[in-house]
């Protein structure tokens, strides 16, 4: 529980419980304990999940009438909507009017989905404010716990844990970027790409490995679902269009690059000309500010901070895979970025790797 005048109950690291939010304030303390996503089950309240919606929030609207239960394939829906929130790192807070009985049987039928079993649930409830709190509620619930069944092979977890650390890597990298915002700064660069133009949004980008893997962290943790899904969409068309100039490079022996910026394929992650993902925008685009700048200072620059990122990509490879690659530098497209494709490619990489070192063996 927070302290101050609205109290949060945190379940896991990422799941918490608590009153509706009747205010601004209380809103914007949601946001400031890390509150992305909200589960909204009030009825009585119309327009709230609009409200909440409206201040940044992803909100899944499950509408519970007070002391009563949603129905079956409702309640599976707004679960899988939190499975993935919760999945894509997303810290969710659940809430009816009052944050009790309504709170209580939804998170109840989240644990029971996890595996808990029904006697660890009443522990974990035990002491919580939310839980079900009349006939209809507990016998949900019950019927649920049934047919989830308890989870026997492994110990039943809440939360999805990455078996990598990824906060140092992503650490150096921050750091790394407001280095370079600073040094546009300090060159009195104030109008930056995706956020004030969109001139370097028509050109080809390809991204390190740390770059990927942090894009895809923030693409995950700040769109709502019909974001991604819209840039998906996109990835989609930007993709198709890049196959063709591909082929009409190599069957008239052209310049890739040249061809591609002529065509104007716009960057996925632009919308209505402004970057979505903007203070997390990959290096080659804080670069493209850097052109005004003095070509000599400007190249050693980008020289060094491509060396950095090599160097904390490398670390990030040796972290996941347990071994250092071949490939001198691994790079995606930002387009396989944005349409999570970019995971296959590395997985690719990945069975490359292992043929290349089989082949040495003697």
């Amino acid at each position: 529980m927070t302290e101050s005048g609205y109290p949060v109950y945190w379940i896991t690291e990422n799941l918490a419980t608590g009153p509706a939010p009747m205010s601004y304030d209380h809103l914007d303390h949601l946001k400031a304990v890390g509150i992305g996503a909200i589960l909204n089950l009030c009825a009585e309240y119309c327009d709230l999940h609009d409200i909440e919606s409206g201040q940044g929030f992803e909100v899944y609207y499950l509408p519970i009438e007070d002391e009563e239960t949603p129905q079956l394939q409702a309640l599976d829906a707004a679960m899988d909507w939190l499975d993935e929130s919760i999945y894509l790192g997303k810290k969710v807070y659940i809430h009816c009017r009052y944050g009790i009985g309504r709170t209580g049987t939804i998170v109840s039928a989240y644990l029971l989905r996890r595996g808990l079993g029904s006697k660890l649930v009443k522990q974990k409830l035990k002491k919580m404010r939310s839980r079900p709190a009349n006939f209809y509620q507990w016998w949900l619930v019950r019927k649920i716990g049934k047919r989830e069944g308890r989870l026997t092979i492994r110990e039943p977890s809440l939360e999805w844990k990455s078996l990598v650390d990824l906060s140092p890597f992503f650490t150096d990298y921050e750091n790394l970027l407001i280095e370079i915002d600073d040094h546009l700064k300090q060159n009195g660069v104030e109008v930056l790409c995706g956020n004030g133009h969109g001139r370097c949004c028509t050109h080809y980008v390809e991204v390190s490995l740390v770059e990927a893997t942090y894009l895809m962290h923030q693409l995950n943790k700040r769109l709502h679902s019909a974001e991604r899904q819209a840039v998906i969409e996109r990835c989609g068309v930007a993709n198709k269009s890049i196959r063709e100039v591909r082929r009409i490079s190599v069957d008239q022996q052209e310049d890739f690059s040249r061809l591609y910026a002529g065509r104007n394929i716009v960057c996925p992650l632009s919308k209505e000309g402004v970057c979505l993902i903007s203070p997390s925008r990959p290096l080659a685009c804080r670069f493209f500010d850097l052109l005004s700048l003095s070509r000599e200072t400007t190249a050693d620059f980008i020289d060094s901070c491509h060396g950095r990122t090599r160097e904390i990509s490398q670390g990030l490879f040796l972290a996941l895979v347990g071994g250092l690659s071949s490939h001198e530098r691994i790079s995606f497209p930002l387009v396989d970025v944005a349409s999570g494709k970019f995971v296959q490619s590395f997985f690719h990489l990945l069975a490359d790797e292992a043929g290349r070192a089989k082949a040495k063996v003697p």
